[in-house]
């Protein structure tokens, strides 16, 4: 038992560690003040009928030479993307984007001669529903990761949120394909950086959805997910039941920095983070388990299938 409590100690200060270089490097998209003229297509994934928002917010935007496709007409006409721009960005009928994002991400992508650049959006939350689900992610990728060293392209890829995704359209061609893993993507540069209000996304929590983005997250890998789970959930109920309450305040300290750390690096309430943290673990516990036993059945079912 012993053991387990130093694992989780451990464990609680390496995650710390994390989230405090993510705080102190802020991987966040910039504004760089340059201006482009290069031609950008935006393929919006989702229904025209649902798109004003977004829409709305594309025309504000500092930059006239775009071309607007959605994804499913397209597809349906050609059955390919075909697109005239030098730079593509990928986003969804739920997201908006602030003025100055493609200059931004043109900037970016020139400067660091980057394949694929992925904003993680803010969230706008409202009701204690969506404060229970949506920081999720959130905080398992700023307290799991480095953003700024995430090099790894089967990393990167996993992460990855349909938001915002930035391609050069010369590395969008020769992958031939928006999102997935083969040999070609292998050798992308990609560079995965919070949105800075850039970005936001205004949507229905879909705990299915939310379920699929944290297994991927931990790796697709089940055993992955339950270790968290022993570590994060399991082990600080084990140290708050066995021991005084004096020897909680190492792992309540660093529970309650990190919330609020990664609450200012996402735009969110920390105090309402902090509060709600018990409830959103719950959650985490939850969902986790519901997109285990998602993907062992989709497994079964393949499996009898062949």
């Amino acid at each position: 038992m012993i053991t387990f409590v130093y694992a989780v100690l451990v464990f609680l200060v390496l995650r710390f560690s994390v989230t405090l270089f993510n705080f102190l490097s802020n991987p966040k998209l910039g504004y760089y003040g340059k201006h482009f003229t290069d031609k950008v297509s935006i393929i919006i994934d989702g229904s025209r009928k649902d798109a004003e928002n977004l829409l709305d917010t594309i025309a504000k935007q500092d930059y006239e030479n775009v071309e607007i496709l959605f994804k499913q007409e397209v597809e349906a006409a050609s059955g390919i993307l075909e697109v005239t721009g030098k730079y593509i960005l990928f986003t969804n009928v739920n997201a908006t984007i602030g003025r100055g994002l493609i200059n931004n991400l043109i900037y970016r992508v020139k400067v660091f001669h980057l394949d694929l650049l992925s904003l993680i959006p803010n969230r706008k939350i409202s009701g204690l529903w969506a404060w229970a689900c949506f920081p999720l992610n959130d905080f398992l990728l700023l307290s799991l990761f480095p953003l700024r060293f995430v090099k790894s392209n089967q990393l990167a890829l996993s992460i990855v949120n349909d938001a915002c995704v930035f391609y050069s359209a010369e590395s969008y061609r020769r992958i031939n394909m928006p999102l997935g893993v083969d040999d070609e993507q292998q050798k992308l540069k990609i560079e995965v950086l919070l949105a800075n209000q850039f970005v936001y996304v205004n949507e229905m929590v879909n705990p299915r959805k939310i379920a699929e983005q944290l297994i991927r997250t931990l790796g697709n890998s089940v055993p992955v997910v339950l270790i968290y789970l022993a570590l994060v959930i399991a082990g600080p109920l084990v140290i708050s039941f066995s021991y005084e309450p004096a020897i909680l305040f190492l792992p309540v300290g660093l529970i309650f920095l990190t919330r609020v750390m990664i609450a200012f690096l996402t735009a969110q309430n920390p105090l309402l983070d902090a509060v709600l943290h018990p409830l959103q673990m719950l959650m985490m516990v939850v969902l986790l388990i519901k997109g285990i036993w998602n993907k062992l059945f989709t497994f079964l079912s393949t499996f009898v299938l062949l």
